[in-house]
């Protein structure tokens, strides 16, 4: 019975508010313009819940490989439009040793490389004493008359570094190195050390896992 007496009341409140706006009407213009901006409004609306709407569904689809805006740069082909910029000094980042450029290629090398160039004498011909993983502490730092950086272990270089130890008064040693490190390798395989102190003074051998060291005799092996 409450619920029907104010529907009541209020069709009552509405008839009343007719009557009113009826005996004062809006001037024409006024009206027209407040009626275009009301259905410019809900227009506006309109749209801005539409592009919303097309917002929530460009957030949730996957991204679309073909895409720039979406794609990864390291997603990006070398060469491609929108792939960035190498970054400076690139082309050097990648140098492999003896100027191998393939990783595969240089392991396959390493396998047969890498193993310690196996003397057999213990004396060479030229006098040359062989102490195995010995190094001497007189390394004649700077000094590289054979071989390079780079040069793969032979039996040429071996040569010319007795040789050229046994005519250089200064020369009391060579060392070789026989170690297993890819890097340190690829600088010394191919280019022997060479000593210039007494080794046989206190200290003046150290024992080294990566070094054989040759001790140049008075005289050479008969």
């Amino acid at each position: 019975m409450g619920s029907f007496a104010a529907r009541l009341a209020w069709t009552s409140l509405g008839w009343q508010a007719g009557q009113v706006l009826a005996q004062e009407p809006v001037p024409r213009g006024a009206a027209a313009d407040l009626l275009r901006a009301l259905a410019t409004a809900e227009r506006a609306e309109v749209e801005l819940l539409e592009c919303r709407k097309a917002l929530k569904v460009c957030d949730k689809a996957p991204a679309n490989p073909g895409d720039a805006a979406r794609v990864k740069s390291t997603m990006l082909v070398p060469g491609s439009p929108e792939a960035p910029e190498w970054p400076e000094g690139y082309g050097g980042l990648l140098r492999f040793p003896f100027g191998i450029a393939d990783m595969k290629t240089l392991k396959e090398v390493a396998r047969e490389l890498w193993q310690p160039h196996e003397i057999q004498e213990e004396v060479t011909a030229l006098g040359f004493r062989q102490l195995h993983g010995a190094r001497c502490s007189s390394e004649m730092v700077g000094v590289h008359p054979v071989g390079s950086v780079g040069s793969r272990r032979s039996e040429e270089i071996w040569d010319a570094a007795q040789q050229w130890c046994h005519t250089n008064a200064e020369c009391t040693g060579i060392m070789l190195y026989v170690g297993s490190n890819t890097l340190n390798c690829n600088y010394w395989c191919g280019r022997p050390q060479f000593c210039n102190g007494d080794l046989e003074a206190e200290g003046a051998v150290e024992p080294s896992s990566e070094w054989n060291l040759w001790v140049k005799t008075e005289e050479p092996d008969a």
